[in-house]
């Protein structure tokens, strides 16, 4: 997962986390029951590589949110130098303090706990009449009252995306823009406080496995408080938006990306992409070498199998050049303009190497990206 898509969950999860009416209860929300179904989409451009994302999703809980599952199918497609198609699964369901996250390609379920549910009972509050304080704690701002398949929300502005929150807790609609990139989701359909059927949250008949950062009792409740925290930092950045409204998108992304470089006390993906990044220029001037020389398709196809044994050989991730992605045509018509992309990659790349190399943490990192 990278780093901001593990930012954006944070966030996510954050949202939906809101407390309890007993202390045997998490209550999440203050309605009874719901089913959601969500059409989900995004994408963007970023240095040259176009993306879009189509999908759907669904939310459904009951018991005030003491029982939630959220699924999400999407399919990703990204043009540029190279093209493929990613799909993605996600399955989640929570069960009182116990959280079950389902990985469909090893057909594995890994078991933890939330440490924000487990922070709510120990102190005795309710998550679901906390939810607009927890907002406002990070930044949050109530900017009116629109319909969501005539349901009325609260449309909260927080961190330069909107949310469309039912009764304050319930989200029917999320539209977020970040380093270029854009996501959303919206309730195409939705019901509250009627039986929901059990089946709405079976888990796949897959090995349930203790996650590796499975957190007992005490460990939940100081996760919890450290998510405060970032909400917390969260709150201040949109404090410093709100004082300067005419900050530019290049601005936010340089605070946040400031902010989460604050946060990241582990270097080994820093040195990861210090090390990787040479590594993958070499590759791409060999493959640039290769393919100048290329008359035929057969010529063009060794090419390719010969960069992806030199990848493999310098230590590169097999997910970094997939083989999923669709074959390379090569033509007359063709060979112009994937050796000029190519060759565009490599001096963009050559240009950040200096930047690269000098990098303390991951913000400078990111920065070396003239795109950012």
């Amino acid at each position: 997962m990278t780093r901001t898509v593990k930012f954006l969950t944070l966030l996510f999860a954050l949202l939906l986390m809101t407390t309890m009416t007993q202390a045997e209860t998490v209550k999440r929300y203050s309605l009874a029951s719901g089913m959601i179904e969500y059409e989900v989409t995004g994408g963007g451009n970023v240095m040259g590589m176009i993306s879009e994302t189509r999908g759907y999703g669904t939310l459904y809980f009951k018991n005030y949110g003491d029982v939630t599952m959220e699924e999400q199918t999407t399919t990703t497609t990204v043009s540029g130098m190279v093209s493929k198609e990613d799909k993605a699964h996600t399955m989640k369901k929570i069960d009182h303090v116990t959280v079950y996250t389902v990985d469909f390609e090893r057909e594995k379920i890994n078991k933890g706990t939330d440490p924000i549910a487990s922070q709510y009972l120990a102190s005795g509050k309710n998550m679901s009449v906390d939810s607009e304080a927890q907002l406002q704690k990070m930044g949050g701002k109530k900017i009116g009252t629109e319909k969501v398949l005539g349901y009325s929300c609260e449309v909260w502005s927080l961190m330069g995306g909107k949310q469309w929150l039912y009764k304050g807790q319930v989200p029917l609609r999320i539209e977020s823009e970040m380093m270029g990139m854009k996501s959303g989701m919206v309730a195409v359909k939705a019901t509250f406080n009627k039986s929901v059927p059990d089946s709405k949250f079976k888990l796949p008949d897959y090995k349930i496995e203790v996650s590796p950062d499975y957190l007992s009792e005490g460990q939940a409740l100081q996760q919890g408080e450290e998510m405060n925290e970032f909400g917390a930092m969260m709150g201040e950045m949109q404090a410093q938006m709100n004082a300067n409204p005419n900050m530019t998108g290049a601005e936010q992304t340089a605070m946040m990306m400031q902010a989460m470089g604050n946060l990241d006390q582990d270097n080994s993906q820093l040195q990861r992409q210090k090390e990787q990044m040479p590594k993958m220029l070499q590759g791409m001037k060999q493959m640039e070498t290769c393919l100048s020389k290329a008359s035929s398709q057969a010529d063009a196809d060794r090419c390719e199998k010969e960069f992806s044994q030199l990848t493999r050989q310098l230590g590169l991730d097999d997910d970094e050049f997939s083989d999923d992605e669709d074959p390379l045509v090569w033509n007359e018509n063709t060979k112009e303009q994937v050796l000029s992309e190519l060759k565009e990659g490599i001096q963009s790349m050559e240009q950040m190497m200096p930047c690269i190399e000098k990098a303390q943490n991951m913000m400078d990192m990111m920065k070396c990206n003239p795109g950012m």
